[in-house]
């Protein structure tokens, strides 16, 4: 027993273990609330990581916030040459835009002046259908009556003279502004012209002399008639058309012209189909007509080559 009380004081004269390492006795404190005892900072730093795993996010951040801070700084001594390049690219793309409208004005105003002078050579040439219809000249007939009071240079077949300064300015109006189409048709119309002014010689001739050679040229002649109404026709829808803005295109062609009429025409078939060839076709005229005694005298003006593969023959006069 007494060994044991011997142990027992020893046991209790043990240091309290609430006494720091550096001597402080935290016994007189309250015993109710014992402060924890503080731990090392680096147990701290570490727990706190292992707590707050996105550390590396606020570090990230901050790197973050630095780049932005260079790119201002970048931007900010780039931005006078930014300002000019801008200036400079805006000033080209103006320069741009007022040429290309300068030229879309001019070609406006071009097609303008273009189409106004077009009109009024399809007005001109509607006009000329008119004059020139040969149902308002006289018949064989009505030729070989005149004969007496004609001059003496002969009487002209023809309302208008063909050979004439004003004729020629026309006929350029016609090769500068008309479309192919309507260029087309207005040479067909006057080669059908000359073939009627052929006709009209060949009555004449053998108006009283041969009976056989005359019904066969009047026989003709009719049909020179309708070939000019059907092309004056077809002229006349194809200028239509086009003031209407509306698209068309010429009917294929069908012509008949003996080789000795030198290209003029005495028969034109239009039939279904497009023309594909609007090479203007040329004739030779007949220009004027007259009699002395028993002998008839006639004035030629020559414009085509002899031969055209585009013409089909027909029968000798």
């Amino acid at each position: 027993m007494a060994q044991n009380r011997a142990l027992t004081g020893r046991l209790t004269n043990l240091p309290d273990p609430r006494v720091s390492v550096m001597g402080h006795d935290h016994s007189r404190r309250s015993s109710s609330s014992p402060k924890p005892l503080r731990r090392p900072r680096s147990c701290v730093i570490a727990q706190s990581f292992q707590r707050q795993p996105n550390l590396g996010k606020v570090t990230a951040t901050l790197r973050t916030h630095e780049d932005r801070g260079i790119m201002v700084d970048f931007f900010s001594d780039a931005l006078p040459y930014i300002s000019q390049a801008a200036t400079l690219a805006i000033a080209a793309a103006a320069v741009a835009f007022s040429h290309r409208a300068s030229k879309e004005v001019g070609q406006r105003e071009l097609s303008t002046k273009m189409w106004e002078k077009r009109t009024d050579t399809y007005t001109e040439i509607l006009r000329a259908l008119q004059e020139l219809d040969p149902t308002r000249r006289p018949t064989p007939e009505g030729f070989i009556a005149q004969f007496d009071q004609a001059p003496p240079e002969g009487m002209e077949l023809l309302a208008r003279d063909l050979e004439s300064e004003e004729w020629k300015q026309f006929t350029a109006r016609v090769d500068s502004f008309a479309s192919d189409e309507v260029r087309y048709l207005f040479y067909l119309w006057l080669a059908s012209l000359s073939g009627w002014c052929w006709l009209i010689m060949k009555c004449v001739i053998h108006h009283g002399s041969d009976a056989a050679k005359y019904s066969e040229a009047n026989d003709e002649l009719q049909r020179s008639y309708k070939a000019i109404h059907a092309v004056s026709l077809e002229l006349t829808e194809q200028i239509r058309a086009e003031l209407s803005f509306k698209q068309r295109f010429v009917r294929k062609v069908e012509v008949t012209g003996p080789e000795k009429y030198f290209g003029a025409v005495i028969d034109v078939q239009f039939t279904r189909g497009k023309q594909v060839d609007l090479e203007p076709l040329h004739a030779a005229r007949l220009t004027s007509i007259a009699r002395q005694s028993t002998e008839t005298r006639v004035q030629m003006v020559d414009r085509t080559p002899r031969t055209d593969a585009r013409f089909r023959p027909a029968s000798d006069a």
